[in-house]
């Protein structure tokens, strides 16, 4: 029978046994693997405990010699190379940082457009692009968008595929922009923003009613609509978290250290005279005027700039104090208006002592 253009079938699913595969498998140490002499991993198996020995990368082999493995080890099975994979958590003993062990100040501005841009006291930049990952992760959402209205389970299948594919294009591309970084500025005092809540304070949640209404009417207001609810599914998908996860654990194993400072006006602050508006940034673009001096710029490097402050800063009250201390938990509305004329003071000028 043939209905709306869709053929009806019988469901066979109960006709045979159903066939589970895991593509993982998690190890416990001490029970179900452990640790040989001469490169060799004991593993727990159907048929016992196997020995067998194990490669790698030289330095992941370096550091399960030199760490203690704890917790939980995956065992993956890459299907493409037909090989095993045994992904072992580990925990390094790192010593306690001192100032004088990062002279370098670096300020990382995370963003949309550009994922990243980073700045130090001596003009060097590092700028990544996210016009790739933008198209990439468009593309993505068209397929995926295709095979969800398609519906069949072939076409759930592969837009589950799909989803895993974003997810590792996504993880892999934060993982090489972040190991530029620390190429980049090795054995530096590197400030981040802290974007805990950022979308809950600044993400237009999506107005479905408006946007109903801008179909039936068409033209202008239709295409607004469907910019607005792309500009949405990009924030969405912003993997800012991942980036900044990444850059800390690398910048620790690399000999750095990365701190936390508060992400308030950031790109909209002048870092040479201090004035701080809204209309510094025409039209909200990468553009950064200051409407009293005059400096022009990208926005996202005078971000970058005012953020190095602010890390600069956090290393002054290191060495005077002898602790890196946290912030005080306070709300959101009392660290917004405390905090301007902390920073109000803070100029950029490349003769600055450290």
């Amino acid at each position: 029978a043939v209905k709306l253009g869709h053929t009806t079938r019988r469901y066979n699913g109960l006709d045979a046994p159903p066939k589970y595969v895991s593509r993982t498998l998690e190890y416990q140490i001490n029970r179900d693997y452990s640790w040989k002499k001469d490169q060799v991993v004991s593993v727990l198996s159907l048929e016992g405990r196997l020995l067998i020995p194990y490669q790698g990368y030289s330095k992941h082999l370096e550091l399960i010699k030199a760490g203690t493995p704890t917790g939980a080890a995956k065992l993956y099975y890459q299907k493409s190379r037909k090989q095993y994979y045994l992904l072992v958590s580990l925990t390094l003993d790192v010593p306690d940082p001192v100032p004088t062990d990062h002279p370098s100040i670096v300020g990382v501005d995370v963003g949309q457009r550009y994922l990243y841009v980073a700045t130090d006291r001596e003009d060097r930049t590092l700028f990544a692009s996210g016009t790739q990952v933008r198209q990439k992760k468009d593309g993505f959402s068209r397929r995926i968008k295709s095979l969800r209205r398609k519906g069949t389970r072939s076409a759930t299948r592969r837009r589950i595929a799909l989803s895993g594919r974003e997810r590792r294009f996504t993880a892999d591309h934060n993982h090489v922009i972040s190991k530029a970084l620390i190429t980049r500025f090795p054995h530096a005092l590197i400030g981040m923003e802290d974007l805990t809540d950022i979308r809950e304070r600044t993400e237009r949640r999506s107005r479905p009613r408006a946007d109903r209404q801008a179909a039936q009417q068409g033209g202008l207001q239709e295409r607004k609509a469907v910019r607005r609810r792309k500009n949405t599914r990009r924030r969405s998908q912003w993997s800012f978290a991942e980036l900044q996860a990444m850059i800390a654990y690398k910048t620790t194993l690399a000999g750095s250290m990365p701190v936390k400072v508060h992400a308030n006006f950031t790109s909209q602050c002048c870092p040479t005279c201090g004035h701080c508006s809204k209309g510094n940034r025409p039209n909200n673009g990468l553009n950064f005027v200051c409407e009293v001096c005059g400096k022009k710029g990208h926005a996202d490097l005078m971000a970058g700039r005012n953020i190095a402050l602010r890390t600069l800063l956090v290393r002054q009250d290191w060495m005077s104090t002898g602790v890196l201390s946290i912030r005080p938990d306070v709300s959101y509305s009392e660290t917004k208006a405390a905090h301007p004329q902390k920073y109000a003071e803070l100029r950029w000028s490349t003769d600055t002592s450290l």
